[in-house]
């Protein structure tokens, strides 16, 4: 997982806590804001819908009254029962009912015998019996006498553009009750849409009428009259009698027109509550930027006062871990750092001091742990070396008697190294050589040997016979076993960054079924043993061994020591 500095931890905890008081108080705004708009919007719309619908249910009565009115004209009469009163009469009645109110645009009396009056002389133009098919004049002579409220329909003249009405009808009949015709007065379309979008119901509100089956008698969109996708579209409105549509983006109330079919719908739109939204996305983001920026600031002061102690004694934490133990925190900032800082150097001091101590009693340790595995090297080679020299003697020999004086002379000076644990590789190298020239004296050709030696890491230091245990072994559990002649090679060189130490023998060898490093220590014998723990003393991790064998073929060994020996 990963670790954020502190001062990136304190700018975002102190952050989102500014936040989320922000969202806490902005959210209970939001809510009560919210719930207030509605309730206005609800209560406003219900006001001005009753209204509207008083007005509309006053001003049909009114329509209703004129249509019955002029229906029962004796004028209007006798000229369907083709009686006394002429054409011009109807017409010059008509014209003044229509100037009398100026939402009525024509007026049409349409004869049981196919006669046509009206104020508009197109209308006037059309054929009875294409009026007499239509809709509204067959609903007046079924309704019987009783005026009837049509849906919005256009008027189609050649004359002059479409225009949108809607109309009263009444049957008009004689004194027995028979049908004589039908009068209509036509409302201005104009009239009720001058009036209707005068409803507080916002910018994206709107309203609507519609009969008992659902015909549009007003929509402000004329397109819905002919469209199937755009009436259906009104059908969730429709279906709403006091409540929310559109999820609740618009809020929708009907009220029925009283003495009429008709129901006044009004879709109030709710974009206040919107600007509410946007208002708040706004102000969030304003206000989020501004606890940003008092957090920076704050941050800033904080720094100063408290984190940058912190980070001073964090470096010099980290360059302690990387060495350099003799540095020592700041003691200053707030008390509690100041008694941080204090203790943290206090600790250090006794740190180097218990380290000091240890380093001395660690090197004790090791100086009386080397004399001792030093002590452990075989004596018998001192005393078969010697019988060697007397056998020589004996026969005469007195050159090689010499030389194998000399050899052992010098063995012994290397070996004791005036008292030194280390000595040079090029010494430990020679001492082997003597060695081995000693014991070629008793072995005669059945040993060979041969010393290869890298003249670049002669001065190596390293504990004193560490190559002699090992060749020893390798005569005497190597090639000693075997009727062929044996060779030794010993080789020193530098592979990959490490010294490189190894001895070679093609003795007995012997199967390495089990590769752990104890179990090849515990085939190798004491000098074996004792070579790896005196390594291992000095090294440490740096050190290992390697061997390997195959029966009656081979054994190597090969030692592997750090090149940069400061031990």
């Amino acid at each position: 997982m990963k670790r954020y500095p502190l001062l990136i931890q304190l700018i975002v905890y102190i952050f989102l806590l500014v936040l989320l008081l922000l969202g806490f108080v902005g959210s209970l705004y939001y809510q009560t804001s919210s719930g207030t708009i509605r309730q206005l919007t609800e209560r406003t719309t219900r006001n001005s819908m009753e209204q509207s619908g008083q007005f509309i249910a006053s001003y049909l009565q009114k329509l209703k009254q004129t249509t019955s009115t002029l229906s029962k004209e004796e004028t209007i009469r006798k000229f369907a029962q083709n009686q006394e009163s002429s054409e011009t009469s109807v017409q010059a009645l008509m014209k003044t009912i229509i100037e009398t109110d100026p939402d009525l645009v024509s007026a049409v009396l349409v004869t049981k015998d196919g006669r046509v009056v009206s104020t508009d002389s197109q209308i006037s133009m059309q054929t009875s019996s294409d009026m007499m098919n239509e809709k509204w004049y067959q609903e007046a002579v079924h309704t019987r006498a009783m005026p009837v409220l049509t849906p919005a329909r256009k008027e189609s003249l050649s004359s002059e553009k479409e225009k949108w009405v809607v109309s009263v009808t009444q049957e008009v009949v004689d004194e027995a009750g028979q049908n004589l015709g039908v009068l209509r007065l036509d409302i201005g379309y104009n009239s009720l849409k001058a009036y209707l979008d005068q409803l507080q119901l916002g910018k994206k509100g709107f309203s609507f009428i519609v009969n008992s089956q659902h015909e549009f008698v007003y929509h402000p969109k004329k397109s819905v009259y002919s469209s199937s996708q755009e009436m259906k579209a009104m059908q969730p409105y429709i279906s709403v009698k006091d409540g929310y549509a559109d999820q609740k983006q618009a809020f929708v109330y009907q009220i029925d027109i009283p003495d009429s079919d008709w129901t006044l719908i009004g879709v109030a739109s709710l974009e206040q509550l919107q600007m509410l939204q946007s208002q708040m996305l706004y102000s969030f983001v304003g206000m989020g930027v501004l606890a940003l920026l008092m957090c920076l600031i704050g941050i800033w002061f904080v720094l100063r006062l408290w984190i940058k102690p912190l980070q001073n004694l964090q470096a010099v934490i980290l360059k302690i871990g990387s060495g350099e133990s003799n540095l020592r925190a700041e003691e200053k900032g707030s008390p509690e750092l100041v008694d941080l800082a204090q203790q943290f150097n206090k600790m250090l001091d006794q740190i180097e001091q218990l380290m000091e101590a240890v380093k001395v009693e660690e090197q004790n340790v090791r100086r009386y742990e080397l004399r001792a595995l030093s002590a452990q090297i075989n004596p018998h080679f001192l005393y078969n070396t010697l019988d060697t020299i007397v056998w020589m003697a004996e026969f005469n020999d007195s050159k090689r008697v010499v030389e194998l004086t000399k050899s052992l002379a010098r063995y012994f000076r290397l070996a004791l190294n005036q008292g030194h644990e280390q000595i040079a590789l090029k010494d430990e190298i020679d001492h082997v050589r003597q060695y081995l020239f000693i014991q070629k004296q008793r072995y005669g050709d059945k040993l060979l040997y041969e010393i290869e030696e890298d003249e670049s890491i002669a001065d190596y230091k390293l504990p004193k016979l560490v190559l002699q245990p090992l060749v020893e072994n390798a005569i005497y559990h190597g090639i000693k076993e075997i009727d062929r002649p044996g060779i030794i090679r010993v080789t020193s060189t530098v592979e990959e960054g490490k010294l490189v130490l190894s001895i070679y023998d093609n003795g007995r060898g012997f199967d390495l079924l089990d590769s752990s490093e104890k179990t090849l220590l515990r085939l190798g014998g004491v000098g074996l043993k004792n070579v790896d723990q005196r390594l291992r003393l000095q090294f440490g991790e740096d050190y290992h061994m390697e061997i390997r064998s195959e029966q009656d073929i081979f054994t190597l060994i090969k030692i592997y020591l750090p090149l940069s020996n400061d031990k």
